[in-house]
């Protein structure tokens, strides 16, 4: 099959996972970009479109739109609908959708003319989103019967909201994220793909090592936004061990690429990933990545996540438990061991790229997508 991905950027780092392991099943899989990912994950093609979100300008003016506008900062957009269908865009922002889209036109046509676009069997539309805001392009692939899929990262729904141009036009929606799918119930969940044999868990002396006989044991957090995470009590709670005796350091890791976010997390003996909860449910990437080596991490699980991942080997803790919790992974090396250990053992069940292509690939072959 002739798969095809339109994403306005690479987000998470997996589409290049999805381009080698669909190509290992025998599938030929492109991904298009608007604009390269800030976060140094490889591009497939990009083709650098003007007027996108991916420069400070351009940002600096969207939130000084949704402040003034709109009454709420862009990562604090609140959804009143189920499901949470874009509303009517303010007259400034369908002036300029309609002004970038004239403006990017030339380049996008000659783009889907000289690699062959329109050939694909199965479009796979990152964040619900094609190259235009009017969705002329899914319009015309739903002329020519092509089976279309959106795939929901969260902040794409939760501040955006589903575009219906795009939305009328897709027969399967897919997510990762558990809270989506109290949002919009049409929506399916796929787990994040991760080659777990590409990554090498941690040393098991290391993270049994005694900090008083070594450096302090270091413990990991990655943010984007801070707030979503967390973050500032995470810190908190570190500085509070520090001060009661513990050999602990904090390693902050944010505003760097991927592969510098790797090393730090591969360099960590504890890693939290979140306790807010409000930039989506339970874990995120950095959380998976750290579990993959071995590394135990802490995280808020709420009730619905627990239902939802009973054998997840997270180690839970709220804004008023993080203390506790932390203290007893820094003091019990044992403990300490058996939830990476646990963890690495759950992350090559649920998020091994090979496990989550075959449910995607059993998605497709019940919609009679493939044969």
């Amino acid at each position: 099959m002739n798969i095809l991905c339109i994403a306005p950027y690479h987000v998470s780092g997996t589409l290049h996972l999805w381009r080698v392991e669909l190509a290992r099943r025998g599938h030929r899989f492109r991904y298009v970009t608007l604009f390269r990912s800030p976060f140094g994950y490889p591009e497939d093609i990009s083709l650098d479109l003007p007027l996108q979100p991916d420069n400070g300008v351009f940002l600096a003016l969207r939130r000084i739109f949704y402040e003034t506008v709109k009454g709420f900062e862009p990562d604090e957009a609140p959804i009143q609908s189920r499901p949470p269908l874009q509303p009517e865009p303010h007259p400034l922002a369908r002036a300029f959708f309609a002004l970038r889209d004239r403006l990017i036109e030339p380049r996008v046509e000659s783009a889907i003319r000289r690699l062959n676009l329109d050939a694909a069997d199965i479009i796979w539309l990152d964040q619900g989103a094609e190259f235009y805001r009017d969705g002329r392009t899914v319009r015309r692939w739903a002329d020519a019967g092509k089976p279309m899929m959106a795939f929901y990262h969260g902040s794409d729904m939760r501040n955006r909201g589903i575009m219906p141009q795009v939305d009328a036009h897709v027969g399967l929606r897919l997510t990762s994220e558990v809270d989506l799918l109290y949002l919009d119930d049409r929506l399916e969940y796929l787990f994040l793909p991760l080659d777990v044999r590409a990554v090498s868990p941690v040393e098991r002396t290391r993270l049994a090592r005694d900090p008083t006989l070594d450096h302090p044991l270091r413990i990991g957090h990655a943010a984007r936004v801070r707030a979503n995470k967390g973050t500032d009590r995470i810190i908190d709670a570190v500085t509070e061990l520090r001060l009661a005796g513990h050999p602990v350091e904090m390693v902050m890791i944010e505003n760097v690429p991927h592969g510098e976010a790797t090393r730090l997390i591969a360099s960590c003996d504890v890693f939290v990933d979140q306790v807010a909860d409000a930039g989506g449910w339970g874990y995120g990437m950095a959380g998976i990545e750290a579990l993959a080596r071995g590394v135990p991490v802490v995280t808020r699980m709420g009730p619905e996540m627990r239902a939802f991942v009973p054998d997840h080997p997270f180690v839970q803790a709220s804004p008023d438990t993080l203390d506790q919790e932390l203290a007893r992974l820094v003091t019990d090396s044992h403990f300490r061991c058996e939830k990476g250990r646990e963890g690495r053992a759950w992350v090559e069940r649920r998020h091994d790229i090979r496990a989550v292509a075959d449910q995607l690939l059993r998605y497709w072959g019940r919609d009679g997508w493939i044969g």
